[in-house]
């Protein structure tokens, strides 16, 4: 493979099972940036056999989840055999479906993590950490002054972040508190049980003071070395993108390696006065919000985008090609 000048990103699933189908336009929209719009195609599962046939790339890019028993890639497989073409994975939902890996073993050429110490326990010759990012396009808004209220969070109501909400109850008191999304228990008064369409959260984002960063505990497939899950995930990005202070429970030391606490790009918080302490003041202090806002986002827009990590596959995808 002398260069790459056609790359199709492709779902790893099924659209008829895929909640996260809009994730692969915003790995379309990365490379798009990069290469222009003539050298990429998106596609569905479904479809990714044909298209690959008839815009003969250099690279073919699975993204997603691997674990659904209909997820097939064999056709895609012959396609890169016949032409040369390097077939790639880039999976979002390690190391909560590892287990599922097997599948794309023996067919991937190069795989791509969205979590980094998951990468340390592939049996593949070739497997890199990318985590995930944030679309200009749909997350980036223009900071808001003004605020409709004082913390956000959406998602679902795992056992770890029911637990945390209510560990932080007395410190949110008299704060103007909205969380939602699915399996919110009935008796925590902060939380609703209310699904948020996605292409709304940036305007959540954008207009709350504080957006509450809450790691997710809860695998699917994860029995065979039971991985912590170290990267954030893709709504750290995002919510950077949308213009909120992101107040994050510290779990792990990874986000420095995105996002810097001392420059004033994200709070951390590991106790429930150390939260209340971040409120107080970024009540107080309008100046000291917008400065988070604008260093936040200013990181995001230079290291968190979709093409920032395409640049970064199509540097691993050369580099294996070279010596291939």
């Amino acid at each position: 493979m002398e260069a790459i000048n056609r790359v199709h990103v492709c779902s790893a699933s099924p659209d008829l099972i895929n909640n996260n189908a809009q994730l692969r336009n915003y790995v379309a929209e990365g490379f798009r940036d990069v290469m222009g719009d003539a050298a990429v195609r998106v596609s569905s599962l479904e479809a990714a056999e044909y298209i690959s046939e008839e815009f003969a790339p250099q690279l073919v890019l699975v993204f997603g989840s691997c674990m659904s028993a209909v997820s097939v890639y064999h056709g895609l497989k012959n396609y890169c055999l016949r032409s040369g073409a390097c077939l790639a994975f880039w999976l979002h939902d390690d190391p909560y479906e590892f287990d599922f890996n097997y599948k794309i073993l023996p067919v991937a050429d190069i795989i791509f993590s969205n979590d980094r110490w998951a990468v340390t326990h592939y049996q593949h010759p070739r497997v890199h950490h990318v985590p995930l990012g944030a679309s200009h396009a749909d997350h980036y808004r223009a900071p808001r002054p003004q605020k409709d209220r004082d913390v956000f969070f959406c998602g679902v109501g795992f056992p770890n972040r029911i637990q945390l909400l209510r560990d932080n109850a007395s410190a949110l008191a008299g704060v103007n508190v909205e969380v939602r999304g699915a399996e919110w228990p009935g008796d925590l008064s902060l939380a609703r049980n209310e699904r948020t369409d996605n292409r709304l959260l940036p305007d959540y984002y954008a207009s709350s003071l504080v957006t509450l960063n809450i790691g997710r505990r809860f695998d699917l497939a994860n029995a065979r070395f039971n991985l912590d899950a170290p990267t954030p995930g893709p709504r750290t990005f995002e919510a950077a993108m949308a213009g909120t202070v992101q107040c994050m429970f510290v779990e792990g030391l990874e986000i420095y390696d995105y996002f810097d606490p001392d420059a004033g790009e994200i709070l951390l918080f590991d106790s429930p006065d150390e939260l209340r302490r971040h409120i107080d003041m970024l009540r107080d202090d309008p100046a000291k919000v917008a400065s988070i806002v604008a260093a936040g986002q200013a990181r995001a827009l230079a290291d968190h985008t979709y093409a920032r990590r395409a640049e970064r596959i199509l540097a691993h995808v050369m580099s294996y090609a070279t010596v291939t």
